[in-house]
């Protein structure tokens, strides 16, 4: 009873948060969010995944899908120092340690993916240009049976840049893709172990799943 109280409590924070992050988006953004019937009627079974060009990426993803689905984002640890970010990421993502990922975050991970809503994740882990992805969000796919999400956006400046606010930027939603046809579509997802076995190349995977994203 009580958790399905704060259940609701957290779906109405959400929801409430979104439609401020909405008013203030359309001062700061002139957003064009295209391919939104990509989105299937059933969602559980799906994680998205998301370029990551600055800080407003996730408010922009939230606005773009809607108070209909309830985004839970995966985060690094290091925004909970952030005096400006740290109470939103603490309510509304998981924060992992992502230079030194261990049992304990895969774990909190897997507990997220039971919530209800959509899971987002960054495969690059990062803002920076030209970080290589990440091979966990590969072996995430892996062990929770999940298609991916793809989207891409593209921000051409900050809103707080000259000349200020109606900041043009896009929002692209793929079809889903299945870690099958990744992996059709890779032609080196397999490497040999050391035991002559035939393993699942995570990193070429991963960088198969970001091209994929960017030529959306």
């Amino acid at each position: 009873m009580i958790r399905k109280l704060l259940d609701k409590l957290h779906r109405l924070a959400y929801i409430s948060v979104l439609l401020i992050i909405y008013i203030f988006a359309k001062l700061l953004f002139k957003l064009e969010v295209k391919g939104k019937e990509n989105i299937p009627d059933k969602t559980d079974d799906l994680l998205i995944v998301s370029t990551h060009n600055s800080y407003w990426d996730p408010p922009l993803i939230g606005i773009s899908f809607g108070p209909r689905y309830h985004i839970h984002f995966i985060a690094r640890k290091g925004l909970l120092t952030n005096p400006l970010l740290s109470l939103p990421v603490k309510v509304f993502s998981t924060t992992i340690d992502r230079d030194n990922f261990g049992k304990e975050d895969l774990i909190k991970i897997l507990k997220a993916f039971k919530r209800d809503g959509l899971i987002c994740i960054f495969p690059e882990g990062t803002t920076s240009e030209n970080a290589p992805p990440k091979s966990g969000t590969i072996r995430l796919a892996e062990k929770t049976n999940r298609k991916f999400l793809p989207l891409k956006i593209v921000i051409r400046r900050s809103p707080l840049e000259f000349p200020f606010f109606f900041t043009p930027a896009k929002l692209i939603i793929g079809k889903p893709i299945n870690l099958a046809e990744l992996k059709e579509s890779s032609l080196d997802s397999t490497r040999r172990s050391s035991n002559g076995q035939t393993d699942l190349d995570y990193q070429e995977l991963s960088t198969r799943l970001m091209e994929k994203i960017y030529q959306l």
